[in-house]
């Protein structure tokens, strides 16, 4: 069979978002939401194109859950400025609204809801686009996946469709160190979540793979220490890249039961989708190893990476889910 493997070009590190400062073009539109604009993080990016004299304009019209109608007013605004860069700064809401803007924006007639893996968008031909996570979660940044929630019956769908990958994700962990507690805990199970989804996945490959088993890792390393230190520099960034490496994964293989389970909870009672995936994932794991032993032995593997080894397999998976 063969397979490809979708990332964009990705930047991380200390002054990471310097990036920018190599990009070609003329018109960059930022799309974000009104709380990441209000804390100055929008400023930066805008701050550092203008400098290099481009003209920018801002979008903050984002919103949690992304909506259909939330789309097409970025799609408009997209229109209205002509950018030839879209830059997404935010949480996965942003990123995944900025991506579905921007389908809109190049060719306006596409209905997203019946956007499949397969259909060729030709996308590029008005602008680009950069992602700047101001979570460590979604990984968003590099995927090719969008999630949009219908505003009339609160359903949401996802698309797949490999040009929906970013040109460029920078990590850059000054633009997560402000992250609240609660939301640092919530994103992260989402990173967690993708990384494990990813790694049993029926899709799954050598490259998903050896994305997957890294994030794990650094996720059960990193993650503790962002939530007891919201300034630990070091552990913000571990986190951006355990999370894009999370995104890889499952970006290039698949989520899974967790996924479907967080999406129908945070469809009917409105929780984070962090949350509803983190509280799914021990109830998926053990519905799965104890009807495979397929996927009891893979569990078995990312509990190996954390030193947890039972009589058995299934006992190793449940340990580990717990």
């Amino acid at each position: 069979m063969v397979w490809w493997f979708a990332i964009p070009k990705i930047v991380f590190g200390d002054d990471a978002l310097l990036e920018l400062e190599t990009v070609k073009g003329q018109k960059a539109m930022i799309i974000t939401d009104n709380v990441i604009n209000e804390l100055g993080l929008v400023e930066k990016v805008s701050n550092l194109l203008c400098n290099n004299k481009w003209e920018t304009a801002i979008w903050d019209g984002a919103v949690p859950d992304p909506t259909v109608s939330s789309v097409k007013e970025a799609a408009n605004a997209l229109k209205h400025f002509g950018a030839d860069w879209i830059i997404a700064v935010g949480g996965g809401s942003v990123m995944d609204t900025a991506k579905a803007a921007w389908v809109l924006y190049e060719k306006p007639d596409v209905q997203l809801d019946a956007l499949t893996p397969f259909d060729v968008l030709g996308l590029r031909e008005k602008a680009k686009l950069i992602c700047i996570p101001t979570t460590a979660g979604t990984g968003s940044e590099a995927t090719k996946a969008i999630v949009i929630r219908d505003d009339e019956t609160g359903r949401k769908f996802a698309t797949i469709n490999p040009e929906l990958t970013p040109d460029i994700a920078i990590l850059d962990p000054e633009f997560v160190v402000g992250l609240p507690k609660t939301l640092t805990a919530y994103t992260g199970m989402d990173a967690l979540t993708h990384a494990i989804e990813g790694y049993v996945s029926v899709w799954k490959n050598d490259f998903s793979d050896g994305s997957s088993l890294q994030a794990v890792k650094m996720i059960f390393e990193w993650l503790p220490k962002s939530v007891e230190d919201l300034s630990d520099l070091e552990a913000r960034e571990k986190m951006l890249v355990a999370a894009c490496l999370a995104g890889m994964s499952f970006g290039n293989s698949q989520a899974a039961l967790a996924h479907s389970l967080g999406h129908s909870m945070g469809s009917v009672l409105r929780t984070h989708h962090g949350l509803s995936v983190g509280m799914a994932l021990p109830y998926t794991i053990e519905f799965n190893c104890t009807d495979s032993e397929e996927a009891a032995s893979q569990y078995s593997e990312l509990a190996l990476l954390l030193g947890i080894k039972e009589k058995d397999n299934v006992k190793t998976s449940m340990k580990f889910s717990a």
